[in-house]
């Protein structure tokens, strides 16, 4: 009987809260972290998208941050959902604790019961003198002693017993009265969740549908702005170009003066920074204090415009009007670019990699300046007609362009 209650809650155990004991499946930590992690998302694009509604047309990057709440909040409800689970399982777990509690509290009071009966017909200490004296012989004598002294011993456990089970007993009611309370406010807030996640789909559909009325002029302005980035992009490249090659011509001197055979375009110093950015692939700080990433590096479909492709050099990150942009790494400004009909750009060194930070309106620093990563490199230009404002940030290794969210901390 002890070996199967002990496997009973072995077993309620494992389908306890922390969920350890199911192989495979997440655990309700990691559950929570998803959780936590989705609705800070979700604060986030909101801000974003809360600007943008004071917009006098509606964006691109509306429409794409309302795509990306909708999955937020989905993974959101979800994780929401899993977490419930949890919890029901562990009501269960917990129902079935009490229950085998109570069942074991009730077996030892009626046991405690009995013995407190049977000691009462020798309650006094004459009677139990009797009891002992009127013994046949010496050993019986000795028998009726022990037998008095395990009934007394027995009653202190027994009632040792009461008390620890009566304790487990009101400790596990209140860990259910906990999870209950915590089970109703988490159908409160997914079913709350689900309405917010009903009322983007339809935002989402209103904003999509605009912008399909506005094709021809989106395609006009997409127009516009790719040439606009061509003109950049070869800009930057053709700066790039004519570094390497100064840095190729002025190593060719040193090595004919020096009469050495092996062309090094780097100094040891340029080196050991290249060395440290590229060590810090995935762990290098965002180029703005918040943000959401709202177009992707290289060819992808177009978010809204059908059968339209376009192509990013870099990735365009969404974030609050008056941010400041803020270098990825330390670093030499190399030259800050502007385009006719389009915003300032700055282009920093560090080694043979390059960081762009595009449309910019203002910027503090100059050619030649020593920076550090984080340090604040101009202001971005929000769009006055849809309240957007969006940075681009491009990464090369010299003339190779790379994608940047595969260098940013995740």
């Amino acid at each position: 009987m002890k070996k199967i209650c002990f496997i009973l809650f072995a077993l309620l155990f494992c389908v306890s809260y922390d969920g350890y004991c199911q192989k495979g499946k997440k655990t309700v930590k990691q559950v929570q972290a998803e959780a936590a992690k989705a609705k800070k998302e979700i604060e986030r694009t909101s801000k974003l998208l809360k600007e943008t509604e004071k917009s006098k047309s509606i964006s691109i990057e509306r429409a794409t941050l309302l795509g990306q709440q909708i999955v937020e909040r989905k993974n959101y409800v979800n994780s929401l959902q899993q977490e419930i689970e949890f919890i029901e399982q562990d009501i269960f777990a917990t129902n079935a604790q009490i229950h085998t509690l109570t069942t074991k509290l009730e077996e030892v009071q009626k046991d405690y019961n009995q013995t407190l009966f049977t000691l009462y017909k020798v309650n006094s200490q004459y009677e139990q003198l009797i009891f002992i004296l009127s013994a046949d012989d010496f050993n019986q004598a000795y028998n009726r002693l022990k037998y008095l002294q395990y009934y007394s011993d027995y009653m202190i456990q027994q009632a040792e017993r009461i008390k620890t089970l009566q304790d487990s007993l009101t400790a596990r009611k209140y860990d259910l009265e906990k999870m209950l309370t915590k089970k109703k406010n988490l159908v409160s807030e997914k079913q709350s969740e689900a309405r917010k996640l009903e009322q983007d789909k339809y935002l989402e559909d209103v904003t999509i549908k605009k912008l399909n009325a506005r094709q021809q002029d989106l395609k006009k302005k997409l127009a516009e702005k790719q040439a606009l980035e061509r003109k950049l992009n070869k800009q930057i490249e053709a700066l790039i170009k004519a570094e390497l090659e100064a840095k190729r011509k002025a190593a060719e001197t040193k090595n004919k003066t020096n009469n050495a055979t092996t062309v090094n375009t780097l100094t040891p110093e340029e080196k050991l920074v290249s060395k440290n950015f590229a060590e810090n692939k995935g762990r290098l700080p965002w180029p703005t204090a918040t943000g959401k990433i709202t177009e992707h590096f290289g060819r992808h479909k177009h978010p809204t415009l059908e059968y339209v492709e376009v192509e990013s050099n870099g990735i365009s990150i969404a974030t609050t009007k008056g941010a400041r942009a803020r270098a990825i790494f330390d670093g030499t400004v190399s030259k800050v670019v502007l385009i006719p009909g389009r915003n300032t750009a700055v282009l920093i060194k560090h080694g043979n990699y390059y960081t762009v930070y595009d449309n910019l309106v203002t910027v503090n620093v100059k050619a030649g300046q020593q920076i550090k990563a984080k340090q604040e490199i101009g202001t971005i230009y929000t769009d006055p007609e849809t309240n957007s404002t969006v940075l681009q940030l491009q990464i090369w290794k010299e003339l190779e362009k790379l994608d940047p969210e595969q260098w940013l901390s995740k």
